[in-house]
């Protein structure tokens, strides 16, 4: 019994979220506000979230792809009442490639709008405001039972959440969602208003905004400028609306002080934002899967795939204006997951959970109330997600290599339409909309060269692999001259536009018939045949989850638990620190723009400095933003807990001034999606500093500078 009660209190210590570990709800903040005072912050709850009330939040918005308005992919805030917004460039870059050509080379150039006439709209991302949000548990588990089949439980909590969002949404004039949290076993309510016309107004040259690159995505030192600058509109009421020359720049109620002083090691640091997905609360053998099954899949088609793409936008440039946004997707989810495979494995979590789990064993068999409840959860759990590990790495497969084909991703999509029971017209008019897309960043040579890569990974990687159309095989395809993408109607796009334009259910055949349709057809039937089962298995998977959880917060109830992020607010906090990532390796929590100099090297890609950033280095002409030393800095490290669509969450100080942008973490702790620690995960922030010199002196928009609020003294 000693050694129990001992055990317990290690696994106790170990379970206890420590200072600067959590994603926490700003409705819940009174639960956190005693220990970020501790640390320095001077706000009251009240400050940071309050619907009642200006607040913090308020001036905090989500990005979100306007067909996907509750999946944000960036964070960012309202920095003048004439409705400025700040976010991070690689937030914006798919926007700056939209307006891009050869002519006007924003990418490779720039852009700032000097009046706002000059800010480019009609864009397809919109901004949300979280206007409230709160517990719906009670409302969506009406009905439900223990007793029920995962199946009805699901159809009962779907339906109830179903009449929530309609009930406040047709009350309020916003938009409702309702979220799951803690594993399914609570359900909150997030309040959105919703703004469409999001234009851009200026963002740095990619060799400022993504300075680094791909060599130094995820690692530190960190000299990369990642910010962009766009205006929110809205109709004449200050209103939400579509895109139209008549809307005004929306009138901000509230938006943040900018703090313009320099910055020390141990100084708070609050974060707030919309991250999107971690799985902390996961049993041993689903981190054991994702670090030696999931993750290396990934790395290895990707890294793959990143050479050949690289490769073809160094011979051309107008193959690199199309492929920039697409490359930096590819490559921030690689180098992300190979740093959260190494980092797992180095942190042995595996073992560490395994240990958690006997615990929890010894916690059940302790109380025969507990054993009726929870009995063979652990074992049940585990056989079945040996099930479904077995269907999501075949499915896994198939999306890293021929989905990853844009012809073939492309022929799967436009083959779901044609199957569907739309009608001509319908089916004419989606798909011609997405060939224009579709062609308008489109490299054939590119694709080819990826797609011959691609099918010889998936050979090479699965077991008993099926012979694909007629005995393709990976010798086939070794040959990006001969290969099949060249021989489909649509590797030309005057001859797919004429096909589809005119489509009607008699031309199907030829469509059917087309070499690239048919292999697409075996791929879409064997990923049909995966999806069937891996389906079945998840929803079991997801329920075990939810009980797994109960578990674990009933084991152990003196823990904190903060509920994993799902694309809804929340807030984090930590401090200003570097760390010690290996042995006798010590890394300073500030960069600067000197160390950006020593980097720059002309026959480096990812290295180059513009001439301009140069000579303002040089003349050491930082006008009122640099460091008492007359240094500028950069870059800075933090504590806080971070994940992605964290990207571009305002960095505040002690005082609720905004400092800095999110826009990365360190490599060696990439594994915090899955288990924070506290002595290796950094959270990445742009000094607002840089921002404010940048825009200022290189850009020359000083108007934009006016219109902000900024504290000096």
């Amino acid at each position: 019994m000693k050694r129990l009660i001992t055990s317990f209190l290690g696994i106790l210590l170990a379970l206890s979220v420590r200072a600067n570990e959590g994603m926490w709800l700003p409705f819940l903040l009174e639960n956190n506000i005693g220990e970020m005072s501790e640390m320095g912050l001077h706000l009251t709850a009240d400050d940071i979230y309050n619907i009642n009330q200006q607040c913090l939040s308020s001036a905090v918005v989500g990005f979100v792809d306007l067909d996907r308005p509750y999946s944000h992919f960036c964070s960012g805030s309202v920095i003048s009442a004439q409705g400025l917004v700040i976010t991070n460039h690689h937030c914006g870059l798919s926007v700056v490639q939209q307006h891009s050509s050869l002519e006007n080379d924003y990418i490779t150039n720039g852009f700032w709008a000097m009046n706002q006439a000059d800010e480019l709209g009609g864009n397809d991302i919109g901004v949300c405001f979280l206007r409230r949000m709160e517990d719906v548990t009670a409302q969506v588990l009406e009905g439900v039972s223990d007793t029920m089949t995962i199946k009805r439980r699901n159809e009962v909590i779907n339906s109830n959440i179903s009449q929530i969002e309609s009930r406040v949404s047709d009350s309020t004039g916003l938009k409702a969602h309702v979220d799951a949290f803690y594993c399914n076993n609570e359900y909150y309510l997030s309040v959105y208003e919703i703004f469409e016309d999001v234009r851009l107004v200026g963002t740095p040259p990619i060799s400022v905004g993504k300075f680094g690159g791909d060599t130094d995505n995820w690692v530190w030192p960190r000299h990369t400028g990642d910010f962009t600058i766009f205006r929110i509109y809205a109709d004449s009421l200050n209103r939400p609306a579509k895109y139209s020359a008549e809307n005004v720049p929306y009138r901000a109620s509230n938006y943040l002080k900018i703090n313009a002083k320099e910055k020390h090691e141990g100084d708070f640091v609050m974060l707030m934002g919309y991250p999107g997905t971690t799985n902390e609360y996961l049993p041993s053998f689903a981190v054991a899967a994702t670090q030696d099954v999931y993750d290396p899949i990934v790395v290895s088609a990707r890294g793959k795939s990143i050479d050949i793409i690289k490769e073809r936008m160094r011979a051309d440039k107008s193959v690199m204006i199309k492929y920039t946004s697409k490359v930096a997707s590819l490559a921030n989810a690689w180098k992300k997951l190979d740093g959260e495979r190494r980092g797992l494995a180095a942190k042995r979590v595996v073992e560490k959970k395994i240990e958690r789990e006997r615990l929890m064993r010894d916690w059940i068999v302790a109380d025969t109330l507990r054993q009726a409840k929870y009995g063979t959860l652990l074992d049940d759990y585990a056989k079945e997600y040996a099930v479904y590990q077995k269907y999501r790495r075949l499915k896994l497969l198939i999306d890293e290599t021929f989905y990853k084909s844009e012809m073939i991703d492309l022929c799967s999509d436009i083959r779901a339409v044609l199957q569907s029971n739309s009608t001509d017209e319908e089916k004419r008019t989606k798909i011609v909309g997405w060939l224009r897309d579709f062609y308008a960043d489109y490299d054939l040579e590119t694709d080819c060269a990826v797609t011959s890569m691609m099918v010889c990974e998936y050979f090479v990687n699965c077991d008993n692999p099926p012979v694909l159309f007629k005995g393709i095989k990976c010798e086939n395809m070794k040959n990006p001259d001969s290969n099949l993408l060249r021989k489909s109607l649509l590797a030309d796009s005057t001859k797919a536009f004429s096909v589809f334009k005119n489509y009607t259910e008699k031309s199907s055949k030829k469509i059917e018939n087309d070499i690239v349709f048919a292999l697409t057809a075996e791929i879409d039937d064997k990923y049909s045949n995966i999806k069937t089962p891996l389906q079945k298995s998840l929803k079991k998977i997801d329920d075990f989850q939810r009980r797994f959880m109960q578990l674990q917060r009933e084991c152990f109830a003196d823990a904190r638990f903060f509920p994993d992020a799902n694309s809804t607010f929340r807030v984090a906090y930590g401090q200003i620190s570097g760390y010690r990532p290996t042995d006798a390796v010590s890394n300073a929590p500030f960069t600067t723009l000197g160390g950006v100099i020593e980097k720059c090297d002309l026959d480096v890609y990812d290295y180059t400095v513009p001439d301009r950033l140069k000579q303002l280095s040089a003349a050491r002409d930082f006008g009122p933003y640099c460091n008492a030393d007359s240094s500028l800095t950069v870059c800075f490290l933090s504590t806080c807990h971070t994940t992605g669509g964290n990207s571009g969450s305002p960095a505040f100080d002690a005082d609720g001034n905004l400092i800095g942008l999110n826009f990365d973490r360190v490599w060696e702790g990439t594994m915090s999606d899955l288990q924070f620690d506290a002595d290796i995960c950094r959270n990445i922030c742009l000094d607002v500093r840089f921002v404010l010199f940048f825009i200022d002196k290189y850009a020359g928009a000083r108007h934009l500078i006016d219109e902000m609020e900024i504290v000096k003294d």
